[in-house]
């Protein structure tokens, strides 16, 4: 079987192309440098915006220790990304919320995902993007990848 006739070499392919537009839309603004786990963390905030969101929710979400956390945190207050504001009940708790420009940056990223993710299925039939799904959970499945590791719209398209 030649390499390039294999599903792993057609999805690598497919991985890089995305990251490839998908960095150079990033690169466009030139303020927003960010690193990948820095526009992980907003998402995570923006998603949780509802909720009190300390420290320890972002280590626990990401896996990464206090220090890390820590670091990345400050640097991002630093860029004017989040605030960690005082909670009444303990003081040495902080809570972390995004600003206005945070808030704009994450709406931006959410158009990038949704333009791409139309680019992607041009030409798809919803039943064909149900079969895609599909076969994506079972490969994930297949490596070892359980449902606790994807997405809640991941865990929803298991159960249909």
């Amino acid at each position: 079987m030649k390499r390039i006739n294999t599903i792993g070499f057609k999805m690598r392919l497919i991985h890089n192309r995305i990251h490839k537009i998908m960095e150079a839309k990033h690169r466009e603004d030139q303020d927003e440098e960010l690193t990948g786990m820095q526009r992980w963390t907003l998402g995570f905030l923006k998603e949780h915006e509802a909720e009190n969101i300390y420290q320890r929710d972002i280590e626990a979400e990401f896996s990464v220790s206090r220090a890390t956390a820590s670091n990345m945190l400050a640097i991002m207050e630093r860029k004017g990304l989040i605030r960690r504001i005082a909670v009444d009940h303990d003081a040495r708790l902080k809570k972390v919320v995004l600003t206005e420009r945070a808030n704009r940056m994450v709406e931006r990223g959410r158009q990038e995902m949704e333009e791409m993710e139309k680019r992607l299925t041009t030409g798809m039939t919803e039943q064909d993007k149900e079969r895609l799904f599909s076969y994506l959970n079972l490969m994930l499945k297949n490596l070892g990848v359980g449902e606790s590791e994807g997405t809640e719209d991941d865990k929803k398209q298991n159960n249909t």
